[in-house]
């Protein structure tokens, strides 16, 4: 294939960090969708408990720009940060993440959708990563 249509993007390698929220429900909930040729889409949920959408929405928000993901906006009444991030050799691209949190019993619902073009690639292990390092930071906000 030729070098000009496979791009890499290197996401947060960072370590997971989890106060209360489970670290196997960011991973055990992860799916990808797709395939190369077409596109891939990498979703997860989890349940993050003792934590308000506010402090969630703000906890994401943060986290995910301290690792270069241009935060495109934020609604907090609706619980929806939309991120992206430039694609290597992708002419001007980007590649969306939409973070969503809703307000549960006792805490919220996170889910994260992360969308790459035909012809792009990320590694895997670097998205859950990714996802659970945000997940992580919104659980370390529990009250």
């Amino acid at each position: 294939m030729k070098s000009n249509l496979i791009t890499i993007l290197i996401l947060s390698l960072a370590v997971p960090s989890f106060a209360t929220a489970s670290p196997r429900d960011c991973a055990d909930n992860f799916t990808v969708d797709g395939t190369f040729e077409s596109g891939r889409t990498f979703k997860t949920a989890a349940f993050v408990p003792n934590v308000s959408k506010a402090d969630a929405i703000n906890a994401a928000g943060r986290d995910l720009a301290s690792v270069g993901w241009q935060i495109n906006s934020t609604n907090e009444s609706m619980g929806v940060i939309s991120a992206s991030q430039v694609v290597t050799y992708g002419q001007g691209k980007t590649a969306p993440l939409n973070v969503l949190v809703d307000e549960a019993n006792g805490g919220v619902n996170v889910s994260m959708t992360y969308t790459i073009s035909g012809g792009l690639d990320s590694p895997v292990e670097a998205v859950v990563n990714q996802f659970c390092t945000t997940i992580g930071a919104i659980a370390d906000t529990t009250y």
